[in-house]
């Protein structure tokens, strides 16, 4: 089976995941391309920003800048190993570069020649961890189909930041879909489903990464399911979705005094 890679250039989740993948199935991975955007990618300037103070609440001060330092370091890394070729990029694409795969940079996995190329490549299945929406002609090339890593229980919580809202919802139990795309959001059929619960007390932080765990585990069995070709689809009915969007700095805040009452009632923050 030939597995192509879409993907953002994440070094706190993303790029972990993906390495998961690239090992574990190595022999079928027939090439990755790393897309312009990452997390922070939400539309205009604006709301950009009004992002990022929304992400300071919700992670809180101590992993928000545990994270900040590990992507500026990250881009460093990158900026240094550009002028020194000496020094090894810590980016995703040269790690699929060393493992003698072919690699792309790209800015839209929508463009003309980069369609062109991949449909030469005939891939059995993409996998697409970018920020990009996907759009008719590229979901069209590949034999089986497009498939996405979610972090949530479709058809709820389609959408952004899926654990977060979760926890601003109360909800008890979360998990992770892989689905494969279509132009909607998030609304494909789902080919697998890992499910866990949410702790009392739990973070976003804590949350995010019992997500991420797991993750490799279900992408691996749906990739399996699909090559045996003996598998049923679980239904993602938009009747019965859910949609978050970014949360606003209000939202944040509600969420980020939740977890100042949640410390003093069970004497603990996550």
């Amino acid at each position: 089976m030939k597995i192509f890679i879409i993907t953002m250039d994440d070094p706190i989740q993303t790029n972990g995941f993906i390495k998961e993948i690239i090992n574990a199935r190595k022999e079928d991975i027939i090439g990755l391309a790393l897309a312009k955007g990452d997390r922070l990618t939400v539309g205009n300037k604006n709301s950009k920003i009004s992002y990022f103070f929304s992400l300071f609440m919700i992670m809180g001060f101590f992993h928000f800048i545990k994270n900040s330092i590990k992507i500026f370091l990250f881009k460093m890394g990158k900026y240094i190993s550009g002028h020194l070729n000496f020094i090894s990029s810590p980016s995703i694409l040269n790690y699929v570069e060393r493992e003698g795969m072919l690699a792309f940079k790209i800015k839209s996995p929508n463009e003309k020649k980069f369609l062109e190329k991949l449909g030469y490549l005939n891939p059995d299945i993409i996998i697409n961890q970018s920020q990009c929406i996907l759009k008719k002609d590229l979901l069209s090339i590949p034999k089986i189909g497009v498939i996405n890593r979610h972090n949530a229980l479709l058809p709820k919580n389609r959408g952004r930041l899926s654990p977060f809202w979760v926890l601003y919802k109360d909800e008890n139990e979360t998990g992770v879909s892989i689905h494969f795309v279509e132009t909607g959001i998030d609304s494909g059929d789902i080919i697998v489903q890992r499910k866990i619960p949410v702790k009392k007390g739990e973070s976003f932080n804590s949350l995010v990464n019992r997500s991420y765990k797991i993750a490799p585990y279900a992408m691996l069995g749906a990739l399996d399911k699909l090559e045996n070709g003996n598998f049923r689809l679980i239904k993602n009915r938009d009747s019965e979705a859910t949609y978050n969007s970014v949360p606003t700095i209000s939202e944040a805040f509600k969420y980020r005094i939740k977890r100042i009452k949640n410390f003093f009632n069970i004497g603990k923050l996550g």
